[in-house]
């Protein structure tokens, strides 16, 4: 099994990033809509999913990991799209890689993150992974992603599709964003940027799109108003109509 999808053809590249314990086919739903007008790619992180590296994982390593999938394909530069973890492994592209980055689409992510409370929020993490099943864990953390209420079915489906955590590298994925600061890197940014946000999102609350629209140059703002954490999957059709729109109007 291979750790990447690559869809579309030859067109202009837009790579998608996942977040924390998900997996390459958190993006199903922007597969086929984005694939119509671009190159799309999307892999699993190491440490995630499919993908075979299971040691050294740091902010650093992931971003790295990235940059070699497109040296592998001989793409010299792509669009950057990242939820969550993937949003911060993204901010770190645009930072060592720039040369890579046309343009950034940074969802439902943080910009900095002081280290202890993000050392906290890690804690309780393998705290509950510790107590729980991977099964019971993978369904509480996709029902907390989400704000709608649905049942057991749909989300369980939704956790099929979405989550796929493996306790063996879990903890070092989960820090490798603690104390990020990537304010320099946003003032400085000279690449299109955007930004999505929801109003009802627990696990990285809306403040962090703010904080992230505010500092950064050349930035656009999407809010979700009915949305908890992945609106990607919850709303979209609406999520990709506001990537394409971005896209076709940088």
């Amino acid at each position: 099994m291979t750790y990447y999808i690559d869809t579309g053809g030859d067109k202009e590249v837009i790579l998608l990033v996942h977040g924390l314990g998900s997996k390459k086919e958190s993006w199903s739903y922007q597969l086929e809509d984005l694939s119509k007008y671009y190159r799309v790619i999307t892999m699993d992180l190491k440490g995630h999913g499919s993908n075979p590296k299971d040691y050294n994982i740091t902010l650093q390593t992931l971003a790295a990991d990235v940059i070699d999938l497109l040296d592998k394909l001989h793409i010299k530069e792509a669009v950057f799209a990242g939820l969550s973890l993937g949003g911060i492994v993204v901010q770190e592209i645009l930072r060592s890689y720039p040369r890579y980055v046309k343009s950034t689409i940074l969802s439902n992510t943080a910009s900095i993150l002081p280290y202890w409370v993000g050392k906290h929020a890690v804690d309780q993490r393998i705290h509950k992974l510790n107590e729980l099943t991977k099964e019971e864990y993978e369904y509480a953390v996709t029902k907390n992603c989400l704000h709608g209420i649905y049942n057991d079915k749909y989300i369980h489906k939704i956790t099929d599709m979405f989550m796929n955590v493996r306790k063996d590298t879990y903890e070092q994925a989960a820090s490798a964003g603690l104390g990020i600061n990537f304010t320099d890197t946003l003032i400085h940014n000279t690449k299109p940027m955007l930004v999505i946000g929801s109003v009802f999102d627990k696990v990285t609350p809306y403040f962090n799109a703010i904080t992230t629209y505010t500092l950064a140059r050349h930035a656009k703002l999407k809010t979700f108003y009915s949305s908890g954490h992945i609106p990607n999957i919850e709303f979209p059709d609406e999520f990709n109509e506001a990537v394409l729109e971005f896209l076709h109007n940088q």
